[in-house]
Formats: structure tokens, sequence, C-alpha cells
């Protein structure tokens, strides 16, 4: 997780993680026009934003996401691998 993203947002939202949400499906919109468009440049961007916006969210439940994907998506490919 990006601690310096984290921190801006915690200095820009505080604890405010509805307003933070907000503008985290205002940056997905953004992804979407970027693609709209074909500039990669400008998607990247936005998905750096997007994962900025996750990893403050992330952070305000003590959530481990690297830990949690792990188990989530363990189980997930074992599933698939069965079938």
């Amino acid at each position: 997780m990006s601690s310096i993203a984290v921190e801006y947002y915690n200095k820009k939202f505080g604890d405010n993680i509805q307003a933070a949400f907000i503008h985290l499906v205002r940056e997905v919109g953004e992804i979407a026009f970027a693609m709209e468009k074909n500039n990669a440049e400008h998607a990247k961007l936005e998905i750096t934003e997007s994962v900025a916006l996750l990893n403050y969210l992330a952070s305000k439940y003590n959530l481990d996401v690297d830990a949690s994907m792990q188990s989530v998506y363990a189980k997930k490919l074992e599933t698939l691998k069965a079938k």
C-alpha cells in the first residue's frame, strides 16, 4: 500500500470516507473516458488515482489488501481449477 497516497487522502478527506468514495467513482468514470478516447496516458493517471483512493479506503477499514487478495483469490483460483 502506498503510504504517501494514504497520507495525501487523509489530509484531503480525513475520515470522510463517503466523500472519498464519491471521488473514486468519478475517477473510475475518468478511466472509462480515457479508454473511449484511446488515451493510455490519461487512463494510467486515472487508474493510479483510483488505486490510491482504494488504498486510502482500505486503510480506513484496517484492511491488509495484499493479504486479503491472496486469501480471496487463492480460493477463487482453486474453484476455477476444479472446473
